[in-house]
């Protein structure tokens, strides 16, 4: 069984060394799971991507992991209504923030 990281966890590494972060998980698939506050944001006509963003449920903080779904899995990740945990699967991308691309839905609570 793969033990899920938290996506706060995740979130306040990469704010306090995003080189550390990244030379531990870019190009790697991990699991992640956070508490999602909104539903997702699905992809738009024309789009390729839709995203939803994990945090912590107590702490109101920019300190978030950015899901990053294709089209493919719209109905999927329309089961996601907010107010609640997920837990996702996807390859990390360290860019621009503590983003996971190629993301797929693996349970809600």
């Amino acid at each position: 069984m793969i033990v899920p990281v938290s996506a706060r966890n995740l979130a306040e590494e990469y704010k306090h060394s995003s080189t550390a972060v990244r030379t531990q998980y870019d190009g790697k698939e991990i699991t992640v799971r956070g508490y999602v506050g909104v539903a997702a944001v699905m992809p738009q006509v024309g789009s390729d991507q839709g995203s939803i963003q994990l945090a912590d449920r107590e702490l109101q903080s920019d300190r978030r992991v950015v899901c990053w779904f294709s089209k493919e899995q719209r109905e999927i990740f329309s089961q996601v209504k907010g107010a609640q945990y997920i837990t996702v699967r996807g390859v990390f991308n360290g860019e621009s923030g503590a983003d996971l691309k190629f993301c797929k839905l693996v349970g809600v609570e």
